[in-house]
């Protein structure tokens, strides 16, 4: 099981060698709030500068989950809908949902 970090570092690596892409078929940033261990706050941008970086600055979409979950829905051990339907993910009140539906597009794993 690899780490937040070390998967923040992969979702990097793989959306700012697809910079355009991401610009187009997503055109938003995500806030993951992650607790527990491994835990911390980075933001996904694919809108402008695209990247990912550790912060805890605003974004359209902010997510808020244990850092476990977060980790099993990367590896594609839990599916990510069922896990929002099960309360185990929040989004924040004012979180873009149509941009909430194009996260699969950031977590795919190769």
């Amino acid at each position: 099981m690899g780490s937040p970090s070390d998967i923040f570092g992969e979702i990097n690596t793989r959306i700012t060698g697809d910079a355009a892409n991401m610009k187009d078929e997503v055109d938003g940033t995500f806030k993951f709030v992650l607790n527990g261990e491994g835990g911390g706050s980075w933001i996904v941008n694919c809108k402008d500068d695209v990247g990912v970086s550790e912060s805890t600055d605003s974004a359209d979409c902010e997510l808020t989950m244990d850092a476990e979950v977060f980790v099993q829905i990367y590896e594609g051990t839990m599916d990510g809908m069922q896990a929002f339907m099960m309360g185990q993910i929040t989004l924040s009140d004012d979180s873009d949902m149509g941009l909430a539906m194009k996260l699969q597009t950031v977590l795919e794993n190769g």
